[in-house]
């Protein structure tokens, strides 16, 4: 794998150049986790960061009564837990795998040693930062604006993809996490699906869901 080109192609690294891709490479080594292995838990020292390459993981939190809270879920080309390298030094949350998956592991010790020693790369990760910000401005209006049938049917119309000529969106998670990820409660994502089917948008098989009208998805999704 080309470690250096991965990591050119992440929010916080595209305004690096070759040279500076180079140092940061020597912070990083690949790790394989299994589906369902626990990649790090709440309160561990933040000794490193990650970078998806391939799979899916989650972040998630426990509460005191041990209910289980999925924040994010994080895919090919996501960030994860770079946050807590610059703050509380601890992980705020704990991260396991949702299915067999290559991360870049990017040592806190040897990243923080680059910045010191090239303070300029703090400027481009900031530009990087405010892209990043103004996506989680768009997200933050998508929940507020849009009721769940809008947020589901533009879930599956970002996530989908073109199978043999179907049009299908593969659920690699359970419907509490993705209810989660929605910003609602199972219950109504089970009566999201349900008025989805009915109205012949999708056709639920397993954990496929096969998108029978993109075009009408489209409109109910805006």
């Amino acid at each position: 794998m080309d470690v250096r080109s991965f990591l050119s192609q992440l929010f916080l690294f595209d305004s690096f150049n070759e040279k500076e891709l180079t140092l940061l490479e020597s912070s990083t080594s690949l790790k394989k986790v299994d589906k369902g292995e626990q990649i790090f838990s709440e309160g561990m020292d933040a000794t490193a960061f990650f970078a998806v390459v391939s799979g899916k993981v989650k972040i998630y939190k426990v509460s005191p009564d041990g209910k289980e809270h999925t924040l994010h879920i994080h895919g090919s080309g996501d960030l994860v837990a770079e946050a807590a390298i610059f703050d509380s030094m601890l992980f705020p949350a704990s991260c396991m795998a949702l299915e067999d998956t290559t991360l870049v592991r990017i040592s806190r010790e040897g990243f923080l040693s680059l910045i010191k020693k090239h303070p300029e790369l703090s400027l481009k990760m900031m530009s990087g930062y405010s892209k990043r910000l103004r996506q989680f401005v768009s997200k933050i209006e998508e929940l507020s604006l849009k009721d769940i049938k809008s947020r589901l049917a533009s879930y599956l119309i970002e996530n989908g993809t073109v199978e043999d000529g179907v049009t299908l969106c593969r659920l690699s998670y359970s419907k509490k996490e993705l209810s989660s990820l929605l910003g609602t409660i199972p219950e109504t994502l089970s009566r999201s699906l349900a008025f989805l089917k009915q109205k012949g948008l999708i056709v639920e098989k397993d954990n496929i869901i096969i998108i029978r009208d993109v075009e009408k998805l489209k409109i109910l999704s805006l």
